[in-house]
């Protein structure tokens, strides 16, 4: 976003890179009523407010490149500095428009005629009630108002917190996949890791998976180098919970596969926290995950075991740091590693 800077003798905002404005507005047919007014409004109001702040304003119809204006509008309104509404008229594509506005937490300012009443769902939102006289244009009382809003979002640093914060949604606190298998494969569970400085927390019944993605020792030693807290639990083979843990139906191999590929994977965790004091290893000797966990900086990620189905079958659940859910997995991941043998 831009860095701006308001001069104090003029209260104009001064840009330091190009500033927008994406201005909702109804539109209507060339030469209706409907038109004259927006453009009125637009030349008048919005216009000579945006040049007092050094801003660039346009509406839908101003665009000349071609696509489709749905995509047109939508890439506007998330890539604009901020956003304009006008509803007057109460055109429902305006509504729809402010609505994904404010759901992306765009600053928006709402111009609505005098004589009309906002609906209640927007009522806190930043409002010039205008008129089109010739005094209020002369004296410029509408686009005085309309400066005091976009300086006010300049001093916020063009941040707002929309309507949905709090709430979680898909791409929110929690993200939900039907199969592990939709994450990806071995690069999409490498770019987890990758981002990670503070800590890289493994946990599962073989963390087999790990043991094959390429370049992992090498990421993880690296990361433990620079002070990242690396911890891998597994589950101890003498565990009693393991054979309950494996359903040979489901295409999973036998007992004696799942054992024999964990000693495996146990000798080359066991060399890795050897050649690498950043990094720790423990086995699970008491209790049983039931999930296949990862946890970084920021993220959550787990796969549900299913005794039906295959890892690669079972649903992964994603979330961050800040959810309910992840300080879960963490209590979880923490007392197991409390409960477990340090690797000798």
């Amino acid at each position: 976003m831009a860095e701006t800077e308001v001069d104090s003798a003029s209260g104009t905002v001064g840009a330091t890179a190009r500033l927008s404005c994406f201005v909702i507005s109804p539109i209507g047919e060339e030469n209706s009523p409907e038109r004259e007014h927006a453009d009125d409004v637009f030349d008048f109001i919005i216009k000579p407010a945006m040049e007092q702040c050094g801003v660039v304003p346009f509406r839908s119809d101003h665009v000349q490149e071609s696509g489709r204006i749905s995509e047109q509008m939508f890439r506007s309104i998330l890539q604009e500095t901020f956003c304009v509404a006008i509803l007057t008229g109460f055109n429902p594509n305006v509504f729809y428009e402010l609505a994904i506005a404010q759901a992306a937490n765009r600053p928006t300012v709402i111009l609505l005629e005098k004589g009309n009443v906002l609906p209640f769902d927007i009522q806190d939102l930043r409002c010039v009630y205008y008129d089109l006289k010739i005094r209020s244009y002369d004296e410029r009382t509408y686009v005085d108002q309309l400066v005091r809003h976009v300086k006010t979002f300049d001093q916020m640093g063009w941040k707002v917190t929309g309507p949905l914060a709090g709430y979680p949604s898909s791409e929110g606190d929690v993200k939900l996949l039907e199969t592990a298998r939709k994450f990806g494969g071995p690069d999409e569970w490498m770019d987890l890791i990758h981002p990670a400085e503070r800590e890289i927390l493994l946990c599962g019944v073989s963390l087999s998976e790990w043991r094959k993605s390429k370049n992992f020792r090498d990421v993880v030693r690296e990361k433990a180098r620079n002070g990242c807290v690396v911890k891998l639990l597994v589950m101890d083979p003498d565990n009693s919970s393991l054979r309950s843990l494996i359903n040979e139906n489901a295409e999973e191999g036998t007992f004696e596969d799942i054992v024999s590929s964990l000693r495996t994977a146990i000798t080359f965790f066991r060399k890795l926290a050897e050649s690498e004091p950043g990094v720790e290893l423990r086995l699970i000797r008491t209790g049983s995950p039931h999930f296949n966990l990862t946890l970084v900086d920021g993220a959550a990620v787990a796969i549900q075991y299913l005794y039906s189905d295959r890892a690669s079958q079972s649903p992964l659940l994603r979330c961050k740091e800040s959810s309910s859910l992840a300080r879960k997995f963490r209590n979880e991941f923490e007392s197991l590693w409390s409960s477990s043998g340090i690797v000798e």
